[in-house]
């Protein structure tokens, strides 16, 4: 999530959106080092920074100027990318997501060559759950300069989290996604947890054998690491492990209701037949386990708060 943290380092946050690595011929003139806002200058009474852009709040990319006019001032532009910035944080606080998204939607369209925009569009969609957005979204997130590895793992989840079958396509555009991110060291662990998402998915257990022995090693004590390990061993039948690794995602955390779904689930009397799982198919399990997940992180930030 964007903070107003970020906000207060604007020569970060601007030329992260506004300067792509290699900007094409007739594009904007991005925020130099020295023209980015500051944090510190007094706002007008309209809440801007921007003197010169003011930001129609009913319609935001209305306010976006036309390359030329960008180009002619690039500090007042930066400005307006900042401006935006707050009142999509403003709105998110108010919880009016349709405002967030315009918001949004109004960075995407004054700096669409970066990822920044994009990313943070796709994950309003999914807020909203307005799926093809969110996917469309994320997509043009991760063909872009500045992506994120959350833009992936968004990108993935959104396509792996339809209740039926995935289409040729979506398989091809799965494929891509974990090309990519295997060719790229600093993102293994992400990569592993993608690869598992899409094994449970798709009912691979070749895919989840894969990375569950690579997240083993990688991140042993991760509950995301001992989830899929159980997803696999029902997979694949082996229920005396998969109540083993209950009492694990017991001993690592996971709230007591998220073990009790995954016991209920293991023992026989929790099932209604040793095919369940099967029967049940990949995208029941897949969607539990993203529950589990999320489960998990809720009792983080709960320890963390008290």
């Amino acid at each position: 999530m964007l903070s107003l943290s970020l906000i207060a380092l604007p020569a970060l946050q601007v030329r992260a959106l506004a300067q792509p690595a290699s900007a094409p011929a007739g594009a904007p003139v991005a925020p130099q080092p020295g023209a980015v806002p500051d944090p510190s200058q007094e706002r007008g009474a309209d809440g801007q920074l921007s003197s010169k852009f003011k930001i129609n709040d009913a319609d935001p990319e209305s306010s976006i100027p036309d390359d030329k006019t960008k180009n002619a001032n690039p500090m007042e532009f930066g400005y307006l990318l900042q401006d935006l910035l707050v009142r999509a944080e403003e709105a998110k606080k108010d919880k009016n997501y349709q405002a967030v998204i315009r918001y949004y939607r109004a960075v995407a369209k004054g700096v669409p060559d970066r990822a920044k925009g994009w990313g943070k569009l796709c994950e309003a969609y999914e807020v909203v759950h307005d799926r093809e957005r969110a996917i469309r979204s994320c997509k043009y997130a991760i063909e872009r300069d500045g992506a994120e590895s959350g833009d992936f793992v968004r990108y993935v989840g959104l396509i792996v989290s339809k209740p039926d079958d995935l289409t040729a396509d979506e398989r091809k555009e799965l494929t891509g996604v974990l090309g990519h991110l295997e060719n790229d060291p600093s993102a293994n662990v992400t990569f592993r947890h993608l690869q598992c998402q899409v094994g449970v998915k798709e009912h691979d257990s070749a895919m989840l054998e894969a990375c569950t022995a690579a997240l083993e090693k990688l991140a042993p004590d991760d509950p995301k690491t001992v989830i899929f390990k159980w997803s696999l061993a029902m997979m694949k039948g082996r229920t005396d492990e998969a109540g083993k690794l209950v009492e694990r995602a017991r001993d690592l955390g996971v709230l007591a209701e998220a073990v009790e779904r995954m016991q209920n689930l293991t023992t026989p009397g929790g099932r209604r037949h040793r095919g369940t799982w099967a029967a049940v198919g990949a995208c029941a399990g897949l969607a539990f386990a993203a529950a589990i997940l999320w489960l998990t992180r809720k009792t983080r930030r709960v320890a963390r708060a008290a």
